[in-house]
């Protein structure tokens, strides 16, 4: 929780829910306790990058690991992802199918929210074209985390209650 207050910049009055959070992520992914400060470390790099949240930097993280083996390479699939998403010729790729990065006021969006708002244009790309605008737009370290995400975007994550939740 520490570690978590201190890269993600929160108020120790959100502790509690970070915790609570992290909590989440250990019941509902393929992430034990003992491997989030790691993630969290190595994340916390592109989340600071992008401005992401905790809440949705924990999220893709544990989406990730649920298809990634190995905690250091999914959170640096995550980490670089985000990354990108400052880099303005990313953000001029994900324009030119439909895709904001930044909101109207200049803030970044989510990660999670833009690969949701991509992936119908995604699925109407052939599979090389596809996996060669991944990996223009958001590099190979990322292409794993990116599209491990983007699978369970659509075919679901069992939440909490064990009902399937679909989309971003």
């Amino acid at each position: 929780a520490s570690q978590a207050i201190k890269a993600f910049g929160l108020d120790s009055a959100d502790a509690g829910v970070a915790v609570d959070q992290m909590l989440q992520a250990v019941n509902t992914f393929a992430l034990s306790a003992d491997e989030l400060p790691m993630a969290l470390g190595i994340a916390s790099r592109g989340a600071a990058a992008a401005k992401q949240s905790f809440s949705d930097t924990i999220t893709a993280i544990g989406l990730v690991k649920n298809v990634v083996p190995g905690v250091e390479r999914g959170a640096t699939a995550v980490a670089v992802a985000m990354e990108r998403l400052a880099r303005v010729d990313t953000q001029q790729a994900l324009r030119g199918i439909g895709v904001s990065v930044l909101e109207a006021d200049g803030s970044f969006r989510s990660l999670l929210d833009i690969l949701g708002d991509a992936a119908p244009a995604l699925d109407k790309m052939s599979d090389s074209k596809r996996a060669k605008f991944l990996i223009d737009t958001f590099g190979e370290h990322a292409l794993g985390g990116i599209n491990a995400i983007l699978t369970q975007m659509t075919t679901g994550v069992r939440g909490a209650n064990g009902e399937i939740l679909k989309g971003a």
